[in-house]
């Protein structure tokens, strides 16, 4: 319990670091902003306490509120996905509650990864940048960041996941 406590805790650390320290300056055409911390919802184990990963993710969010001084976007954002994170994935595959604790996040086809991941994603960009906006009057210019960094976001977490849950071989 320990080493995974541990492993955990310097996984947020690691990824609010990064986004504070490199993603958050990325800003492409005023509309792209990646925001890879989120990669945390996806490798964070399904037979885990749910409770947890809540906790966890609120840990995470809330450190990146503090660093960037947002006000609690990026903590109600994060934990409103891991909250629904397992619900739609069983939706997505198919499974019961209990089929999904015994899964791994690398176990999953491409398809429902991507899908999975995509949606998710989708979510909470639209939370954060509709939070940080606070107003629906340029909601064409919402989905459009949304959906620009969306994109970003979700390339670099499916590629950040094929870096770190590889499967490993029988050679």
């Amino acid at each position: 319990m320990n080493s995974t406590l541990l492993k955990y805790g310097i996984l947020i650390i690691l990824l609010t670091l990064l986004q504070v320290s490199i993603f958050n300056n990325v800003d492409l055409l005023g509309y792209i902003n990646p925001y890879f911390y989120i990669i945390f919802i996806f490798v964070f184990p399904f037979d885990k306490n749910k409770t947890a990963l809540l906790i966890s993710s609120f840990l995470l969010g809330l450190f990146i509120d503090i660093l960037t001084n947002d006000g609690g976007i990026h903590t109600f954002s994060i934990v409103f996905i891991a909250y629904f994170r397992v619900f739609l994935l069983q939706i997505l595959s198919n499974k019961n509650e209990d089929d999904i604790e015994q899964i791994n996040t690398k176990d999953l086809s491409f398809v429902v990864l991507f899908l999975w991941i995509s949606i998710l994603t989708f979510m909470h960009h639209f939370l954060i940048f509709s939070l940080e906006q606070f107003s629906f009057v340029e909601f064409s210019k919402l989905l459009l960041k949304t959906f620009l960094s969306s994109i970003l976001s979700i390339v670099l977490i499916i590629f950040g996941l094929q870096l770190f849950l590889k499967k490993k071989s029988n050679a």
